[in-house]
């Protein structure tokens, strides 16, 4: 049996690839009351944090496409979450701010995310949570090097 070679279910990148779903999907349904998503909130926040952001930037962040932002864009504008214009620079580039409207939903899910977090880390020591990070961060650096 070749499998006796690989252990699926004891591998950190597959653990990892499945609890990012998991925790999307969980963290999604939180959302849904403030209709957000979480790729939709995770964006307004990277707005927000950067206070005016091109759309490659926030791609970038968000680890996705120009396709799929487009659409998160689209949502965002239609509830008029964000404001998108044109660089003074670049007329070809646009730059991404938060509308009050969208400051407001972004502060309606910030508790909520911080809940979130705090329902799944429960019963974590904060010291292996650390570890955690540093070893999440290590291998995502790794794999920038792929």
């Amino acid at each position: 049996m070749t499998t006796t070679q690989f252990d699926l279910d004891s591998c950190l990148l597959c653990m990892t690839a499945r609890s990012s779903k998991l925790f999307a999907k969980k963290f999604n349904l939180a959302l849904q009351p403030f209709g957000l998503t979480k790729s939709t909130w995770t964006a307004i926040y990277y707005i927000d944090k950067h206070e005016q952001i091109n759309q490659k930037a926030l791609a970038e962040l968000l680890g996705i496409k120009g396709p799929s932002l487009v659409k998160i864009i689209a949502q965002l504008q239609l509830a008029q979450l964000i404001k998108v214009t044109p660089s003074p620079i670049d007329k070809r580039e646009r730059l991404l701010t938060l509308t009050p409207a969208g400051l407001t939903r972004l502060n309606d899910g910030l508790p909520l995310a911080g809940e979130f977090q705090q329902q799944v880390t429960h019963g974590i020591t904060q010291a292996d949570l650390d570890i955690a990070a540093t070893v999440m961060t290590q291998m995502l650096e790794n794999a920038e090097q792929l």
